[in-house]
C-alpha cells in the first residue's frame, strides 16, 4: 500500500515539473462583449504550416491553455453557443514562451464569423522573464561574419562579450563558440546552451557542442533573468534555438557565401604600421529543403504510396564548407652545405650565420644585417665510444677544441678527451662536424625543412625564405529532422545534427608545426509529446550529444590512427 502510494505522489509531481523545452503555449480568456467569462468554449488551435490542430474547452472562468507547441505562427478559432465564431489568423509563439491571446465574442449565430485582425497586444503575461527573439527573418536578412546564429545573440539585452565561432585562428587558441558570451553579468562558460530543448553545452568547456547556421535554424531565444526554474544550472542566461522542421508546402534554399582577399577589408589598426592584408579565403555552400513526405506511386495511376501532408515532414540540409587562411612570415635557412655539417666560410650577424660571400654582397645596403657580431666556431663537445656520445668534462682552465685540433691549436688529450687551451685562435677550416657525429635520423628530419629560395632584406635583416604559417579546415555537415503526427495526441519528431569540424595548421611542411584543431560533434535527438489533457501534457526528449575538442597532430599524423613519423624516422616510440 505504502507503494502505491508512493507512485501516486509521484505522478502527481510529474504532472508539475517542467523540463528544459523549447516548446511554447498559448493561452488566454474568452469573454463576452460586457468582459463575463465564456465557459465551455471550443477554442482550436492550428499550426498554420502542418495544419495540425489541438482543441481544449474553456473553463469555468473563460480561461484556456494549450501547451506544448512549436515555435511557429498559428491560427486560432474559438466557438461557444450563442456566440458568432471569433478567428485570430496569426498568433505567433517563440521559442519557450508563452504567448496570451484574449478574445471577447460576439452574440449572434455560430454561422456567423468574425476575423480578429488587430488583436490585442499578444504578450506573455504567464511569465516575467527578460526574453528576446531572434525571428527566421533577422537570422536570414542580417550579415553573420561566422555565419553562426550564436552572431546575433550579442544583439539582445543584457547580453555582451564575444560569440566566439569554431573556425581556428592561423597562429593559436581553441575555438569556443558561445563560451565567451556574457547574459545577464554572467561569467564566461555559465551561459545554458540549448538546440531544440536539450542541452547543447559542453561538459569540459561550456561552448556550444553543436554549431547552427541560420539556414538550419527556425529561431532561437535569449533569456538573461527571471527565467523558470528549471534552467537554474545556468549562472548568467539560456541561449535556446528550435532548428527547422517541414512543413506542407515544399521549400528549400540553396546558396554559396564567398569570401576571398581580393574582397577582404584589411584588419584595423592603430598607428602608422602598414595594415597587414586578409587572406582569408572562404567557401560555404547550402542546400536546404524541406516539406511533407510524399512517396509516389511507381507506374501508371493508382494512389501514392504514402501522402504526408497534415502527418508526416521532414527537413534536410547538406552544408560544405572550405576555409583557408594564413599568414607570412621570413626567415633564414641553413644552406645545404651547412645541413651537411660544413660551416667554413660562414660570419655571425644579426640575420645569423650567413656565408661571407652574401654578407659581401649586401654590406653596401645594411651594414647591420651583414657585419660580424662575433666569433664564429664549430666546437667538439662529446666523443664516440662504442657508437654513443660522450660528454666531454673539461679540466681546470681548459676548453672545447675544435672538430680535429691538433698538437698546433694546443690539444692534449685529458682522459682520453681532446681539450684545448682557453682563448685557442679560431681555425675557420676546423669548422666541419665529422660524418660519424651527424645522426643519420638527424638527416632524415632535416628532408622535411624546407630550402632556402634566394638572400634579400627585410626589416634590416636578411633572409632567404618566405613561409605561411596557415590553417586548412574542409568539411561537410549535415542536418536531418523529421516529424510525425502519430495521433492528434501524439507527436514525435527526431534530429540528426552532424558538424565535423577539423582544422589543420601547419607552418612551412606537412610536418613543421603540424597540428590538428578538432571540434568534431554530432547530435541525436528524439522526442515524444503526448497530451493527456487540457492540463496533462507529457515531453519526453532523449538526446545523445558527442563532442570532440581538442588539439592534436593533424589527422595525417594523429595520435588517433595517425601516421607515427617517428616509427618511419626510425626513432623509438
Amino acid at each position: 500500500m505504502r507503494l502505491v502510494k508512493t507512485v501516486i505522489v509521484a505522478l502527481i509531481c510529474v504532472v508539475a515539473i517542467h523540463a528544459q523545452t523549447n516548446r511554447g503555449a498559448i493561452s488566454g480568456t474568452v469573454m463576452d462583449q460586457n468582459g463575463a467569462a465564456v465557459p465551455g468554449a471550443t477554442v482550436t488551435v492550428t499550426n498554420i504550416g502542418t495544419n495540425q490542430s489541438t482543441k481544449v474547452t474553456t473553463s469555468g472562468d473563460g480561461s484556456y491553455s494549450v501547451n506544448s507547441l512549436d515555435p511557429v505562427e498559428y491560427r486560432i478559432v474559438v466557438e461557444a453557443t450563442g456566440f458568432k465564431k471569433a478567428i485570430i489568423e496569426k498568433v505567433k509563439v517563440d521559442t519557450a514562451s508563452n504567448a496570451t491571446a484574449n478574445l471577447a465574442l460576439e452574440t449572434g449565430a455560430v454561422a456567423e464569423t468574425v476575423t480578429v485582425v488587430d488583436n490585442a497586444a499578444l504578450i506573455n503575461t504567464e511569465s516575467g522573464a527578460t526574453t528576446q527573439t531572434i525571428s527566421e527573418r533577422q537570422l536570414r536578412d542580417l550579415p553573420l561574419n561566422n555565419r553562426s546564429v550564436l552572431d546575433l545573440a550579442v544583439t539582445a539585452p543584457n547580453v555582451s562579450g564575444d560569440a566566439g565561432s569554431e573556425d581556428p585562428e592561423v597562429t593559436s587558441g581553441q575555438p569556443v563558440p558561445g563560451f565567451n558570451l556574457n547574459l545577464n553579468g554572467g561569467r564566461s562558460g555559465s551561459t545554458a546552451i540549448l538546440a531544440d530543448g536539450v542541452n547543447n553545452t559542453g561538459v569540459g568547456i561550456a561552448r556550444a557542442v553543436v554549431s547552427f547556421t541560420p539556414e538550419t535554424v527556425q529561431e532561437f531565444t535569449v533569456q538573461t533573468s527571471v527565467y523558470s526554474a528549471e534552467y537554474g544550472q545556468t549562472g548568467g542566461g539560456v541561449i535556446n534555438a528550435t532548428t527547422k522542421s517541414g512543413t506542407n508546402r515544399y521549400n528549400g534554399t540553396a546558396l554559396w557565401y564567398n569570401r576571398n582577399p581580393t574582397f577582404n577589408a584589411r584588419p584595423y589598426r592603430i598607428g602608422t604600421t602598414p595594415r597587414t592584408p586578409n587572406n582569408l579565403r572562404y567557401n560555404q555552400v547550402s542546400f536546404t529543403v524541406g516539406g511533407p513526405v510524399y512517396l509516389p506511386h511507381f507506374g501508371e495511376g493508382g494512389p501514392a504510396l504514402y501522402d504526408g501532408h497534415d502527418r508526416t515532414f521532414f527537413f534536410f540540409a547538406l552544408e560544405p564548407r572550405w576555409r583557408q587562411d594564413f599568414v607570412t612570415t621570413t626567415t633564414l635557412f641553413p644552406t645545404l652545405t651547412e645541413r651537411s655539417g660544413d660551416f667554413r666560410n660562414l660570419v655571425r650577424t644579426n640575420s645569423g650565420w650567413l656565408p661571407t660571400s652574401v654578407a659581401a654582397q649586401f654590406a653596401g645596403q645594411s651594414a647591420n644585417a651583414t657585419s660580424s657580431v662575433g666569433p664564429s666556431a664549430i666546437y667538439q663537445q662529446y666523443t664516440i665510444n662504442n657508437g654513443r656520445l660522450v660528454p666531454i668534462v673539461l679540466s681546470g682552465g681548459r676548453w672545447f677544441c675544435q672538430f680535429g685540433a691538433t698538437a698546433a691549436q694546443g690539444m692534449t688529450l685529458v682522459n682520453g678527451q681532446p681539450q684545448c687551451p682557453a682563448n685557442t685562435p679560431i681555425v675557420d677550416a676546423l669548422n666541419v662536424i665529422p660524418k660519424e657525429f651527424i645522426d643519420p635520423i638527424a638527416s632524415k628530419i632535416l628532408k622535411f625543412q624546407p630550402e632556402g629560395t634566394g638572400y634579400f632584406l627585410d626589416n634590416g635583416v636578411l633572409r632567404n625564405a618566405v613561409l605561411e604559417r596557415q590553417v586548412t579546415q574542409n568539411e561537410k555537415r549535415y542536418t536531418l529532422r523529421l516529424d510525425h503526427q502519430l495521433t492528434d495526441d501524439n507527436r514525435v519528431n527526431f534530429r540528426y545534427t552532424l558538424t565535423p569540424a577539423i582544422g589543420v595548421r601547419n607552418f612551412g611542411s606537412d610536418v613543421n608545426g603540424s597540428t590538428g584543431v578538432f571540434s568534431d560533434a554530432k547530435q541525436i535527438l528524439l522526442g515524444d509529446d503526448h497530451t493527456f489533457s487540457a492540463t496533462v501534457v507529457n515531453s519526453l526528449k532523449l538526446n545523445y550529444t558527442r563532442g570532440v575538442f581538442s588539439e592534436d597532430f593533424a589527422p595525417e599524423f594523429s595520435i588517433n590512427g595517425g601516421r607515427n613519423l617517428a616509427t618511419e624516422l626510425g626513432i623509438k616510440s
